[in-house]
């Protein structure tokens, strides 16, 4: 995956610095999270220190936040067991549109993802499939990602009127409730290029679909050059004028990723939340509202 998600050691230190934190500090907290999951009979116990890190540090190094989207992890991919299934059989390069996350990160330590049909017969599109890609991507780029979030290139081209007539919002809505609430993505910018002549009827679907927060970063590109503005070209794959190969071999790329994780994909999809051993709210008691371990308070 290191080919795939890069994130040099100075990124990785500039996003530290960022939330103004040392290594010495996140393996203190990981410590402290991995305490408070032994606590909890309802969650699986076989999260790795990385990604607990990799949480943690998309949640701002906010501990009980880290807690919380953890939890969150496991009991939505459990409530939504049919949006989960069959990731080991997802062939990225053989679906009808792409989730193909760019390597290289933005100089603002973004990672960019671009959203776009593969194949333009309206009859092929299944969003269901399309939510199986996109969430299969999403389950690697929670163990393996490092930024600070992702920005969305969705890119319009070949997406007609009978693609949107396919498109079911209440699956679509729990996709993303899950990558954002459990996955722990933040969504950094919505960016829509090659937008169709139909462009009111998709932004009334958008403002239906995602919170007032990630919708007021959705922006209509005119041309390449706006998308330049906040996408570097050499972040970005020919296709769009960019120096960072193609769509097609990153795509091949994918295929391999999610080939090597097929037993990962096959044990994982019972790795969910047993609410019939969730503890009981205490009241009144916990201020955070989730039980846990805390750090110590030292007074000099």
């Amino acid at each position: 995956m290191d080919s795939l998600l890069i994130t040099t050691a100075e990124e990785k230190n500039q996003i530290l610095k960022l939330y103004n934190i040392g290594e010495a500090e996140i393996k203190e907290d990981v410590n402290l999270i991995k305490a408070w999951i032994v606590k909890q009979p309802h969650l699986p116990q076989n999260l790795s220190d990385d990604c607990i890190e990799k949480v943690l540090l998309r949640n701002k190094c906010r501990v009980e936040r880290t807690k919380q989207k953890l939890d969150n992890y496991y009991s939505l991919r459990g409530h939504n067991r049919d949006l989960i299934r069959d990731f080991e059989n997802v062939v990225p390069s053989e679906h009808v549109s792409t989730y193909l996350p760019m390597p290289k990160l933005t100089p603002k330590l973004e990672r960019i993802l671009i959203m776009k049909i593969l194949k333009p017969e309206a009859e092929l599109y299944d969003i269901m499939e399309v939510i199986k890609i996109n969430l299969a991507t999403t389950e690697l780029l929670f163990k393996y990602d490092d930024s600070v979030g992702v920005r969305y290139l969705y890119d319009f081209q070949g997406f007609t009127l009978r693609h949107m007539a396919r498109m079911n919002p209440v699956p679509i809505i729990k996709q993303i409730s899950m990558i954002e609430k459990g996955y722990s993505c933040r969504m950094l910018g919505v960016d829509l290029v090659n937008f169709p002549s139909f462009a009111s009827k998709i932004m009334a679907l958008l403002k239906m679909l995602l919170r007032p927060k990630i919708y007021e970063r959705v922006k209509i590109h005119p041309n390449l050059e706006s998308v330049y503005e906040v996408m570097p070209k050499d972040c970005l794959p020919s296709e769009y004028g960019g120096t960072y190969s193609t769509i097609p071999k990153l795509t091949k790329m994918w295929d391999k990723a999610i080939r090597d994780h097929r037993q990962f994909f096959v044990d994982n999809f019972n790795n969910i939340s047993l609410e019939h051993l969730r503890p009981l709210e205490v009241p009144d008691g916990d201020a955070f509202g989730v039980q846990g371990t805390f750090k110590n308070l030292t007074i000099d």
